[in-house]
């Protein structure tokens, strides 16, 4: 190995070694988003995330999803499944990277509008890109 090469792979080293991680606060968003940083999974990147609603019957549903259509990604209704107690849901796609600030303010106002309608938030994730990959659009 030639002395520009040692040299080259010495800097990066120290440069992976001087770029501290991401810290989370400790709190669900954080546990979630440890998780993902552990498994490899791309935070940095533009992403969709899925945020999920419930709602005790269909009208107020379809109430909530209208009123969000314009602010979100996608609103899609969802049916209950047979025997399934939760009811109806609604799950908001949002394109964003996926840092803990914009995950949580964005939980928080959706949580907020779907309040108003009589549902709850019931989680967030990002299966639309299972394999951690960012989104391509």
């Amino acid at each position: 190995m030639h002395a520009e090469e040692i040299e080259a792979k010495l800097a990066t080293l120290v440069e992976v070694l001087m770029t501290p991680k991401p810290e989370y606060p400790d709190d669900e968003n954080g546990d979630v988003l440890r998780r993902m940083d552990a498994a490899g999974t791309d935070l940095i990147s533009p992403r969709i995330v899925d945020f999920e609603h419930c709602f005790p019957d269909e009208t107020s549903a379809k109430h909530f999803r209208d009123a969000i259509r314009g602010t979100v990604l996608e609103a899609r209704l969802i049916a209950p499944d047979p025997g399934e107690r939760r009811g109806w849901e609604v799950k908001c796609r949002l394109r964003m990277i996926p840092a803990h600030a914009a995950i949580t303010e964005a939980e928080e106002r959706l949580a907020e509008g779907a309040k108003l309608f009589g549902g709850y938030p019931d989680g967030w994730g990002t299966m639309s890109n299972p394999d951690g990959s960012p989104v391509d659009e």
